[in-house]
């Protein structure tokens, strides 16, 4: 009984960290899909270069992630129980596909850097505004690679202190990709967007993966209604916190 309600009290506690990833992800996916240039939607039927390009990428961005995922949620149950893998490499699948955004925005910085005339990187992304939005953009996104592996996790106590180490890996997987992009930007011209389209169809993926833990059960009947409103509002204040980091940049 009192591991029946460990595990209740983990999968309730994770409901409402995904709820706000998922409220973030509203807003990441948005942005992510205008920088992708809504994939040509607006070139119609023309299907030129660019247009099935970036489709192509977007759809590649959206299989690469789901499919391997699908593989490593099917086993996580008796990765659990043996408690060898878990959910780590789902989790690490997520990092990477929030990643491809990364590259997308290392190489709009890379060339950035490499035309201004700015004399400081501040100056160069804007001032303190573009300084502030870049920051509270890395945190933000981060912390939803860090809540599905929260999520995933469900069952088990999570503990930083024995998970840093993954926590860690995590984060230079969701991290190498934008220095990358960086240092290539830096030296060779390249259409971001195509970039940007990859990270779009991985992030359906990633919201795919914060929409379970949130209900659980509750279609069931286990969701009060005071919980669901919790859920409304943290989906809502996880939306309004990656539009209020933007709007630094204006």
């Amino acid at each position: 009984m009192l591991l029946a309600g460990a595990v209740r009290t983990a999968r309730l506690e994770s409901r409402y960290l995904s709820a706000f990833a998922l409220g973030l992800l509203f807003w990441f996916f948005l942005d992510t899909l205008n920088d992708a240039i809504q994939l040509g939607v607006n070139d119609g039927y023309d299907f030129n270069p660019q247009h099935t390009g970036l489709l192509l990428m977007f759809i590649l961005g959206f299989l690469a992630i789901a499919l391997p995922a699908g593989l490593g949620l099917s086993k996580r149950m008796n990765a659990i129980q043996s408690h060898k893998a878990g959910p780590f490499p789902t989790a690490l699948l997520v990092a990477i596909g929030m990643g491809f955004h990364g590259v997308g925005e290392g190489l709009e910085f890379g060339g950035l850097s490499a035309g201004t005339t700015a004399t400081t990187i501040l100056d160069a992304i804007g001032g303190v505004g573009g300084g502030i939005a870049y920051v509270l953009h890395k945190l933000l996104e981060a912390s939803m690679v860090m809540i599905i592996f929260i999520a995933l996790v469900e069952g088990e106590r999570f503990s930083l202190r024995v998970e840093w180490k993954r926590i860690a890996l995590l984060g230079l997987a969701f991290g190498i990709p934008s220095a990358l992009g960086d240092v290539v930007g830096y030296f060779v011209e390249v259409n971001s967007a195509y970039l940007f389209a990859l990270g779009a169809g991985a992030a359906l993926v990633v919201a795919l993966l914060a929409v379970r833990p949130i209900w659980g059960d509750g279609w069931k009947g286990d969701l009060t209604y005071a919980q669901y409103v919790k859920m409304v509002f943290m989906v809502l204040i996880g939306f309004l916190c990656l539009y209020g980091a933007a709007m630094f940049h204006s």
